[in-house]
């Protein structure tokens, strides 16, 4: 079994490179590829599956074909994405996952998430996740015209980004108690995930991993990345 994992990327139309390295990675990754999991804010902002930017259609196709070569692809949710539905994953073939997902592995089961939700600390963000994930407030927002969708999102991503720059880093960061929470409580001996764009691999005092995927970074066009295969789970330096 070889498994992809993915997360961060933010594309855009804004942001072409961000999609060419996408699109380089599924070219390199799919012929031996299994899975892929996309962990979280694969888009800057979604305003729901009825958006029908000519910009998404490469991402739909190079993606349909791998779903046609038997390769299974597994989407969650991100803080920027939060409206992603099964409308449009269904048009890969995909598989929109909950916020905890879990699969096993020879060293023991591996817990899946975007990491938003461990930042406890950071309590207005915490009070906007539980905003957002609210099905009357999502709703409410797919019921408007796609047109003021487009520049609440943008309104909500300037927002984001004046917040996290006043906020101090260990607060965006996971609380230590909720990592240990959510290995405890889903008897899992490895958390993978996103979200604090703070990669690297966790070696915790009970013997437990915590592994954290980078953000897709356009200017230096790097990004960090995990692979799964017979050597085990290991970060991998992507380059495009």
């Amino acid at each position: 079994m070889r498994r992809l994992f993915i997360s961060d990327l933010h594309l855009s139309e804004d942001h072409p490179r961000l999609t060419t390295g996408f699109l380089a990675l599924l070219a390199a990754y799919g012929p031996r590829l299994d899975e892929l999991y996309i962990l979280g804010d694969w888009f800057e902002s979604w305003v729901g599956d009825d958006d029908d930017s000519v910009w998404l259609t490469p991402l739909v196709e190079a993606l349909q074909g791998l779903s046609h070569q038997g390769k299974k692809i597994h989407v969650q949710h991100g803080n920027r994405d939060f409206l992603l539905g099964p409308r449009f994953v269904d048009r890969f073939g995909g598989m929109l996952l909950p916020e905890v997902w879990m699969i096993d592995s020879a060293d023991g089961n591996i817990r899946l998430e975007h990491g938003d939700a461990l930042c406890t600390d950071d309590l207005k963000y915490q009070a906007f996740r539980q905003q957002s994930r609210d099905p009357a407030w999502q709703a409410d927002m797919l019921a408007k015209p796609i047109g003021l969708r487009r520049q609440m999102a943008q309104m909500l991503r300037l927002q984001s980004k004046m917040t996290q720059a006043n906020t101090p880093l260990n607060i965006t960061d996971v609380n230590a108690q909720a990592v240990q929470a959510a290995l405890r409580d889903s008897q899992a001996y490895t958390l993978l995930h996103g979200h604090t764009h703070r990669p690297r691999v966790h070696h915790l005092p009970d013997g437990k991993t915590r592994i954290v995927l980078g953000d897709w970074r356009e200017d230096e066009g790097t990004a960090m990345i995990a692979v799964q295969d017979e050597t085990g789970l290991n970060l991998v330096d992507w380059r495009f």
